[in-house]
């Protein structure tokens, strides 16, 4: 079958003819954002020179689909018309498995087919297989498209990083669970894909394809035999700096992403009851769009030499409401305030507001 996210759609039969033979499996997928417009990236797929799979369009793979062993011919052409736009050659063995993805855009980085041998032999109990596709191509050279995979809190996952355009990682075994990870630059410093946590139970077996070319098709990954993950807003640096507190003159916050720990710290100036100026301090997760921080008060380190006590005494809940305004639900003891955080300070991203 057919699949686009949890969309199945049907495709045509396969060389019917042909499957009283079959001994090899072969999944088809369509990673070649080579048009704006998802309808004009359709195409058909024949096999051996006859079509066997219509209307095609990025992101979708199919199901496995048995072939005869020996020297198969695959073409890609682009609905509507006559012309091969991408064709391979490929040598299929007896009871081997493979995985056949287009890619390119035909600017930065030529059409082609890939293939891939698939491993899908049982890993050990209580574990999973994932193997990692860099199948975006962003990028003209193999130095512009490297990336890194790692945690949601940056920590780099089996070594990958300086992964180019068309490389794939090979399966990497590790013990089922929900995983948080995220595409980055080589430094880790700049998010390019951020997935929601997805959680992986025991035998399986996914291969997590970075797609997209952002001229094109935004960036997004495809985990087959899975789906397409959804994703988070990715944490970036466009919210970094300072914000007045709406009606309150004089008071505000500093506001500091980490997109490398998809983290948020930061300082909070208000007065005392007494009218003396005081500081605050938070911390938290943030996704690009929210954050739960918790709000710390430091005290001492005086001329006396006092040492300094910090200590938890709230809750700031930030919502990144749109450029210029977050919101921000302060909660410190019986107290729940709601502010409006305008934006003092422009970013490369962000104007400051009028």
């Amino acid at each position: 079958m057919l699949r686009k996210s949890h969309l199945v759609i049907g495709f045509a039969s396969l060389l019917s003819s042909q499957l009283a033979l079959a001994d090899a499996r072969v999944t088809v997928a369509h990673f070649a954002p080579f048009a704006e417009n998802i309808d004009d990236t359709s195409v058909s797929v024949a096999v051996n020179g006859q079509v066997a799979l219509e209307n095609v369009k990025f992101k979708m793979f199919t199901d496995y689909i048995n072939l005869p062993a020996g020297e198969t011919v695959v073409d890609i052409i682009p609905t509507g018309t006559t012309t091969v736009a991408m064709t391979a050659t490929y040598m299929l063995e007896d009871g081997k498995d493979y995985t056949v993805y287009a890619a390119g855009n035909g600017s930065l980085q030529d059409l082609e087919l890939f293939v891939l041998d698939d491993d899908n032999s049982a890993p050990a109990t209580g574990n999973v297989k994932v193997r990692v596709v860099h199948a975006a191509p962003f990028g003209a050279t193999p130095e512009s498209t490297e990336v890194s995979i790692r945690t949601a809190s940056g920590d780099l996952v089996g070594g990958l990083t300086g992964v180019p355009y068309g490389v794939s990682s090979g399966y990497l075994e590790l013990p089922e669970g929900t995983y948080d990870l995220k595409v980055a630059s080589n430094n880790g410093q700049v998010n390019y894909i951020d997935p929601l946590p997805v959680e992986l139970t025991s035998g399986t077996i996914a291969t997590l394809f970075a797609v997209g070319d952002i001229v094109n098709q935004d960036l997004s990954i495809v985990a087959t035999p899975i789906a397409e993950l959804p994703l988070r807003e990715v944490v970036d640096d466009s919210t970094n700096g300072a914000y007045m507190l709406d009606g309150l003159d004089g008071q505000g916050f500093w506001f500091t992403p980490i997109p490398a720990q998809n983290r948020v710290v930061g300082s909070w100036y208000t007065y005392n009851t007494d009218g003396s100026p005081t500081w605050f301090t938070f911390d938290g997760d943030f996704d690009g769009m929210t954050a739960m921080t918790t709000l710390y008060q430091s005290t001492g380190m005086t001329d006396m030499g006092d040492p300094q006590m910090t200590e938890a005494v709230g809750t700031i809940e930030f919502t990144v409401v749109d450029c210029s305004l977050i919101e921000a639900v302060v909660s410190a003891g019986n107290n729940v305030d709601v502010y409006d955080g305008i934006r003092l300070t422009s970013s490369a991203s962000c104007p400051p507001a009028e």
